[in-house]
């Protein structure tokens, strides 16, 4: 079997930004958000030197990936706000192993129809 010449040096990081599509910022915001634990995303993107939409953009991305998870924490007079903080190693395994699968599975049935 031949392995794309890509792949065959492929580290966590980029193991990781392959399987669920992320780029240089969103391994930064994970990567920050695993040293500061719970953290908002205006506190994040100050540390980042970037735009809070820009670090959101990155903290929703990874929150849909089951990178990082989000809670809610109402206020005393009212209202609520966000923190952000990592997923365990456990489940971000879990997470790329199915949706590798899913890949998998995707491509195999692509790759059954040229027969057709």
């Amino acid at each position: 079997m031949k392995i794309l010449n890509d792949t065959k040096n492929l580290k966590c990081d980029g193991a990781v930004k392959c399987i669920f599509n992320l780029n240089e910022l969103d391994i930064k915001v994970y990567k920050e958000l695993k040293k500061e634990k719970n953290i908002r995303a205006d506190e994040l993107a100050e540390i980042l030197k970037k735009e809070r939409s820009t670090v959101y953009r990155s903290l929703q991305k990874l929150t849909k990936c089951g990178i990082c998870i989000k809670q809610t924490k109402n206020l005393e007079k009212g209202g609520y706000f966000h923190t952000y903080s990592c997923s365990g190693k456990l489940e971000i395994k879990k997470a790329a192993e199915e949706c590798l699968e899913e890949w998998y599975n995707v491509v195999k049935k692509t790759l059954s129809q040229l027969n057709e």
